[in-house]
C-alpha cells in the first residue's frame, strides 16, 4: 500500500518539471526574438549606409547640409561597428557574413559616396535623378548574410515546417 503523501510528491514533481520546461522554452524563444531583432537592425544599418550614395549626390551644397550628412554618416558607421561586435558575441558564424557584407558595402557603396562628394551638388529637380549609381554588386553579400541568419534561426528553432529546408539556403 502506498503512503498518502506519495501522490502529492508525484504531482509536485510533475508540476516542477512542467515549470522548468516552460521556463526553458520561454528563454529560448526570447533569445531567438533577440537574435531576429539584432539581425534586422544590423541589416538596416548596412541599408542606411548604402543610402548615403544617394544622399550625398542630392545634397544642396550648403555647409549645414554637409555637416549634417557627415554627422549622420558617422553615426551609421558607428552602428555598423556596433552590430559587428554584437554579432561576434551573439552569433559568430552570422558575424562572419555580416563583416564581409560591411567590407563590401564600404568598398562598393563607399566608392559611390566618395564619388558623390566629388560631384557638383544638385541645383534643381532634374538633377535629383540618379540612375548612374549601381549598388547591385552588394546583392550576393546581402543574400549570404540573410541566409546565414536564416540558418542560425532555423537550427536554433528546429522548425518542423518541412517546406523550409536548409538545402535551399546554401
Amino acid at each position: 500500500m502506498t503512503p498518502l503523501w506519495w501522490p502529492v510528491i508525484v504531482a509536485a514533481g510533475v508540476s516542477a518539471t512542467i515549470s522548468l520546461v516552460v521556463l526553458w522554452w520561454n528563454s529560448r524563444q526570447a533569445r531567438l526574438d533577440r537574435h531576429r531583432e539584432l539581425f534586422g537592425q544590423a541589416y538596416a544599418a548596412v541599408a542606411a549606409y548604402r543610402e548615403f550614395a544617394y544622399i550625398v549626390r542630392r545634397r544642396d551644397g550648403t555647409a549645414e547640409t554637409r555637416t549634417a550628412i557627415n554627422r549622420d554618416l558617422s553615426d551609421v558607421q558607428a552602428e555598423l561597428h556596433r552590430h559587428e561586435a554584437l554579432l561576434q558575441i551573439e552569433a559568430p558564424k552570422v558575424a562572419e557574413h555580416y563583416s564581409e557584407l560591411v567590407r563590401q558595402a564600404r568598398r562598393i557603396a563607399g566608392a559611390a559616396i566618395h564619388e558623390g562628394w566629388d560631384a557638383e551638388p544638385a541645383r534643381n529637380d532634374a538633377q535629383m535623378h540618379l540612375g548612374s549609381i549601381d549598388l547591385s554588386p552588394l546583392h550576393p553579400y546581402e543574400d549570404q548574410f540573410l541566409r546565414a541568419a536564416q540558418r542560425h534561426l532555423y537550427v536554433r528553432s528546429r522548425v518542423t515546417d518541412r517546406s523550409r529546408h536548409l538545402d535551399q539556403y546554401p
